[in-house]
């Protein structure tokens, strides 16, 4: 019972989720901090902390698209993604002389913000926030002696329709969450009381009322 009490499912809640329906499947989903560039302010630079969701459809040789996701918990309202399948690949390989297929785009995807969440000293992702609905992520090496851009994605702000999906999405299950944790805590409360309620009677004088 007491492991059932700590454990919490939150799986119903993200299969709700609008950028996982028809099958997609989740294979990176971090928090990376990013250097933030603004067309009107070339000498300027903010750095935020931007989640990274990359989600496939299909796998291995069945791989049938690849989405690159990059959302804020701080602006509900920012929303980036970079999709390619199989049509546009070749473009994609072309422009970023990448030596890959497209079968093994998810793992250089992946490899690439790991790459900057571990080894934030070497890589680091610089998001250019350009006019009309577009920006660029360039993940970027620091040598020596200068500085190398790896890979660029070419990103796609959402429009107003995949923008309220997303805040509608977020808020409701920022609300479901905290009411499982509230239910959560009142069984844990209620299993104190009954087992030691000398313990509840210590913690009480901690917790506000």
């Amino acid at each position: 019972m007491q492991e059932n009490l700590i454990q919490i499912d939150f799986s119903q809640i993200e299969s709700l989720d609008p950028c996982v329906q028809g099958g997609y499947k989740i294979i990176f989903n971090q928090e990376i901090p990013f250097i933030i560039k603004f067309p009107d302010q070339e000498d300027q630079s903010i750095i935020e902390t931007i989640r990274v969701r990359i989600m496939i459809l299909g796998n291995g040789k069945d791989l049938q698209q690849l989405t690159l996701e990059l959302s804020s918990e701080n602006d509900l309202f920012f929303y980036y993604f970079h999709t390619v399948d199989k049509d546009n690949f070749q473009v994609v390989k072309t422009n970023q002389k990448l030596n890959t297929d497209f079968f093994g785009y998810p793992e250089v995807c992946v490899k690439t913000f790991r790459r900057c969440q571990l080894e934030k000293q070497l890589f680091a992702p610089v998001l250019y926030i350009q006019q009309n609905a577009r920006a660029q992520v360039s993940i970027v090496q620091t040598l020596e002696y200068k500085e190398l851009t790896l890979i660029t994605f070419e990103m796609i702000a959402g429009d107003e329709e995949i923008i309220k999906q997303h805040v509608y999405y977020k808020h409701g299950a920022v609300k479901s969450k905290f009411q499982i944790l509230n239910a959560k805590i009142k069984d844990i409360h209620e299993l104190v009381k009954v087992k030691n309620p000398q313990l509840l009677l210590h913690l009480q004088k901690y917790l506000p009322n």
